[in-house]
């Protein structure tokens, strides 16, 4: 909820994995199994040219990878993630680009969090032209996170100060934004909202589908709609609830679904913050405890060869299960803000411009 849950960890020194040197480039090579069909995650860190705190990520395709974070900057690879260039707003580091969807190698929309005027949402070009498309009237408002059903249709939600969820709509590709209507919503608890840690706290899907994960102030709720964002219905979720705690993430693969959160006040701490779905975010029931302790900002699962693999970070680490929830291992310690997948490739970001590019074979 607003500023005040956004507490950077300290670093975390990187551990728990067996690495080979190859032409001075750390790889990490994790087996599954003895089986010679086994997959396999290969890790491979890159080099950012930033130390900014990076945030949220937006696979295109194969090639195309954007990347934002704190000080009004972010970053493109269009060759798979070999280089990166850097892009900043011209009016200084004071914007935090806390989410971003990239509709192609030349353009992305990104969205700034902050309280009031603060939070807005940017169209930018190659051609380093800017547009602002949005700009929070209401003082007390605060976006968290966007996504996008198609080029055009597009979702953004924000922290509830009226009594309702603050959900906008784009039919546009982001060029304009209206508000949902209360009428079409249900009810918010006091104080619920979410958390702009890593991008992911809505989801789209097929269909018309989309999911928000909530948190704060003791709520923790799922709300989901399957008409693009006209209509809503919300189910509880069993994460840990508390002042800063709950939903921070969520991440969709057909039916199948992925919650992750936690308590932000309790940085060491197990608590429960993994849940899984098997039909579409209507139930939820509680992964067994992770190897790493502390919250969980960002999340994804994804599908490889009829395996399903679920990635959770946060300040303590990056995890995975192959299993939904049932067994837990590290991949990293270092100190990640979100994950996310493109088929069978993926970065995980943080602190300090860390970025790491996870591939399954």
């Amino acid at each position: 909820m607003g500023s005040s849950h956004r507490k950077e960890s300290v670093g975390i020194q990187r551990g728990g994995l067996k690495v080979k040197t190859l032409s001075g480039i750390a790889i990490a090579l994790i087996f599954f199994g003895c089986a010679t069909n086994d997959p396999v995650l290969s890790l491979l860190p890159l080099q950012a040219p930033t130390s900014s705190l990076l945030q949220a990520i937006s696979i295109v395709d194969d090639e195309v990878t954007w990347i934002s974070g704190h000080d009004a900057s972010f970053i493109r690879s269009t060759n798979s993630g070999k280089d990166w260039e850097l892009f900043q707003h011209p009016t200084g580091d004071t914007l935090q680009f806390r989410d971003l969807h990239g509709f192609d190698r030349h353009r992305v929309l990104l969205l700034s969090s902050g309280q009031g005027a603060l939070s807005r949402i940017f169209t930018f070009s190659d051609d380093s032209l800017w547009q602002e498309n949005f700009v929070m009237e209401d003082t007390l408002g605060f976006l968290d996170c966007l996504d996008f059903w198609n080029d055009k249709k597009g979702i953004a939600y924000g922290d509830s100060f009226d009594g309702y969820p603050y959900i906008l709509l784009t039919t546009d590709g982001g060029r304009s934004w209206h508000r949902v209507p209360k009428q079409s919503l249900p009810k918010a608890g006091p104080g619920e909202g979410g958390f702009a840690s890593s991008g992911t706290c809505v989801t789209t899907g097929k269909n018309g589908k989309a999911w928000i994960a909530t948190g704060a102030e003791n709520n923790c709720r799922v709300l989901l709609t399957s008409d693009y964002g006209k209509t809503w219905e919300v189910v509880e979720s069993p994460l840990v609830k508390g002042e800063f705690a709950g939903n921070t993430s969520i991440s969709m693969h057909g039916k199948l679904g992925f919650l992750t959160g936690g308590d932000l006040i309790k940085p060491h701490d197990y608590t429960d913050n993994h849940a899984f779905t098997k039909d579409g975010g209507h139930t939820w029931h509680l992964a067994n405890t992770s190897s790493t302790s502390g919250p969980f900002y960002g999340g994804s699962i994804v599908k490889f060869k009829n395996h399903y693999f679920s990635f959770a970070c946060g300040p303590n680490g990056l995890d995975y299960t192959r299993d939904m929830g049932d067994q837990w291992n590290t991949l990293d310690t270092l100190n990640y803000w979100s994950v996310s997948f493109y088929e069978n490739v993926g970065y995980a970001v943080g602190k300090a411009g860390t970025i790491l590019k996870i591939t399954i074979n």
